[in-house]
């Protein structure tokens, strides 16, 4: 019984296990991200090490994030500086529409609605970079135009993505101090997997044995 009970099998095991996965993995990405300018490459990291560690069961989790995001430190922070001054722009827009809605004006107040709306479009952008820069190897330019290509062929799948990661981030922002931060990172990226990965695999080319296949093909 004993014996059974600490079987690294055992399912209580297995489940304290990821638990202590995602805590982890979510507290390093939370680090990582400190300097603000580094958001991007450990996204990328932890998209990485929760697909490949979490999802597919691959060993060597915390050691996949670190590798993941030296990997992408780069690439990632010239694309973080990017979408920064992009959503900068953008949050300036919104604020003007939010302003111009104040006056009472029915006219703005649908303008601000359809701002809103687009405001889908480079949110599903943002939700493709990272994990897409995590997969490939690619400039920031190329990261960047390939994400909003692939937003376009599937626009579903990427809104879907996209709504997951705004929910996730009020979550974490809302609930800090209940230490959702710690938990919520890991969680999300681990969700939005089940949406980018069936779209990755499509441009991934396979092997012909299903021995020699990687990790992500499997």
């Amino acid at each position: 019984m004993f014996q059974s009970f600490f079987n690294p099998e055992n399912p209580i095991f297995r489940f304290t296990g990821r638990v202590l996965d995602i805590l982890v993995l979510s507290t390093m990405w939370v680090v990582c991200s400190l300097p603000v300018v580094t958001i991007g490459p450990a996204s990328a990291a932890l998209y990485y090490s929760c697909v490949k560690c979490l999802r597919y069961k691959e060993g060597g989790a915390y050691r996949s994030f670190l590798s993941a995001f030296r990997l992408n430190l780069k690439t990632g922070i010239g694309a973080t500086a990017v979408l920064l001054v992009l959503g900068a722009a953008l949050d300036a827009g919104y604020l003007f529409f939010t302003m111009a809605a104040g006056t009472g004006s029915q006219l703005w107040g649908m303008l601000r609605v359809a701002y809103l709306v687009l405001l889908l479009l480079p949110m599903s952008v943002l939700t493709c970079v990272f994990p897409l820069l995590s997969r490939f190897t690619c400039t920031v330019g190329g990261a960047l135009s390939t994400s909003l290509r692939l937003t376009f062929r599937h626009l579903p799948r990427l809104i879907a993505a996209a709504a997951v990661n705004t929910i996730c981030v009020i979550a974490a922002v809302r609930g800090w101090y209940y230490g959702l931060i710690l938990l919520i990172p890991a969680l999300d990226a681990l969700t939005v997997s089940y949406l980018l990965e069936p779209v990755f695999r499509k441009y991934t080319p396979g092997e012909e044995s299903d021995g020699d296949k990687p990790w992500y093909l499997r």
